[in-house]
């Protein structure tokens, strides 16, 4: 099949391609916010909707790419692992300035997707869709944080409740698809088999220890804007 000469295995985690990835994912993603912060507020509007169109772009290749090299399934190629939910709520954000798009992205979508780079579960078809993989990834952090650093917005005292309402909320309508078409969305039917410390037990006891972890992250995630209300509180 055309490109299948590139074909490649599951991504070896911290291996020296690996983290020489990482290294340019982060260099790039702190980049971002900091340019931002250079520029007047029209030339960031331009950059906030090439960003956008940048993005849709980056969609349109990795379709193509998969379609090309092994074809397209409704059980792996529907856009509805998180981080996938994620990436349109972020360029949805940066067209809307939505606050709960933002706090929305911020907690749920910043975490997953750093873990994410860090521990990537799947397998590469080719070079486009490894580049295209840790791109997308770190596209959802750096509209997170040119949200914070750039547009200056700041979670909600309920937004922690409300980001993980409507991250439970989307397992009923993500879960009832995988199960029509035999997928793994959102690993709600089994577990990655990516090794990360963060996920462990069997079916559905795994469900739970996530959903734990995640709401912990996101008090983490939540806990510098505390503690910055509180030293402005008492200064």
């Amino acid at each position: 099949m055309i490109f299948s000469i590139f074909i490649y295995e599951q991504v070896v985690q911290f291996s020296t391609q690996h983290l020489l990835t990482i290294a340019i994912c982060f260099a790039l993603i702190a980049l971002f916010p900091v340019l931002g912060n250079m520029l007047s507020a029209n030339h960031r509007r331009f950059v906030e909707l090439s960003v956008v169109a940048f993005g849709l772009l980056q969609e349109v290749v990795d379709y193509t790419n998969r379609y090309l090299v092994r074809g397209l399934n409704f059980s792996e190629d529907l856009p509805l692992h998180i981080c996938n939910i994620m990436f349109y709520v972020g360029l949805i954000f940066m067209v809307t300035k939505s606050q709960f798009l933002f706090e929305l992205l911020y907690l749920v979508g910043l975490g997953a997707a750093f873990i994410t780079i860090l521990t990537p579960e799947f397998k590469m078809i080719n070079h486009i869709d490894y580049i295209l993989f840790f791109f997308y990834h770190g596209l959802i952090v750096a509209i997170a944080l040119w949200g914070v650093f750039v547009n200056k917005m700041k979670p909600r005292k309920k937004s922690i409740r409300n980001a993980y309402l409507c991250l439970w909320a989307l397992t009923i309508p993500v879960g009832l698809v995988s199960w029509i078409v035999d997928g793994n969305y959102m690993f709600l039917m089994k577990s990655p088999t990516v090794s990360n410390p963060l996920v462990f037990g069997d079916w559905p006891f795994y469900i739970i220890n996530i959903s734990v972890i995640s709401l912990i992250i996101m008090f983490i995630a939540f806990l510098p804007f505390r503690l910055n209300r509180t030293d402005t509180t008492r200064s």
